[in-house]
């Protein structure tokens, strides 16, 4: 075989092992602008009843399972990157935009409030956000959860209240109300630095 030949296959081998190789999508940078601003990784479309999850290891979006109950997430769901929660996963993140948005897609938002929880005995709160001005300035308006539309507020409540009442034997979710957006941004802010401080 001649060298060119030997080349173009060491080239082939190496762009292989490169793609086997990619990124996690869960350890993309976040902005310079955070906790104002964050990136997130859309696990969960609006209007979707099929729960899909990001495995923190591989990055690898998965069908975690179909929801149970007969209702839809009523805006879209995700995990904010470089991030870690009390639970142990990143950090849980419900966002609004005019059009559901695939799983996959990382989107910059800016936090409006946090939605409390606990699941199953552990805290699970929820970050509540919307695009930055520069994704849609639709939202640019509404910075404190208590700028949302007040049903849209029930409605976020009602779901998580609920989501998990079926099959029988699931965890208890308990809701707590919601905190303003500089609760979220100090949450934000714990959540990378406990990523950071497992690098």
């Amino acid at each position: 075989m001649n060298l060119v030949k030997r080349l173009s296959l060491i080239a082939v081998f190496v762009s292989a092992s490169a793609a086997v190789q990619a990124q996690n999508i869960l350890d993309f940078p976040q902005p310079d602008k955070v906790p104002d601003e964050f990136f997130a990784v859309t696990e969960i479309p609006a209007g979707g009843m099929i729960k899909y999850e990001t495995d923190a290891k591989t990055g690898f979006i998965f069908a975690d399972r179909f929801q149970s109950m007969p209702v839809a997430y009523p805006a879209n769901y995700g995990s904010l990157t470089q991030s870690l929660a009390g639970d142990g996963d990143p950090l849980d993140v419900i966002f609004y935009t005019r059009a559901p948005l695939q799983p996959g897609t990382l989107i910059k938002l800016r936090p409006i409030g946090v939605l409390k929880m606990i699941d199953g005995g552990e805290k699970d709160d929820k970050i509540v956000a919307v695009p930055t001005s520069k994704i849609d300035p639709t939202y640019d308006d509404i910075k404190e959860m208590s700028d949302l539309p007040k049903i849209e507020q029930e409605r976020l409540q009602a779901f998580f209240r609920v989501y998990k009442q079926l099959p029988d034997g699931r965890k208890k979710v308990e809701l707590n109300g919601f905190e303003d957006a500089a609760k979220a941004k100090t949450e934000i802010k714990q959540a990378f630095d406990a990523y950071k401080a497992k690098q």
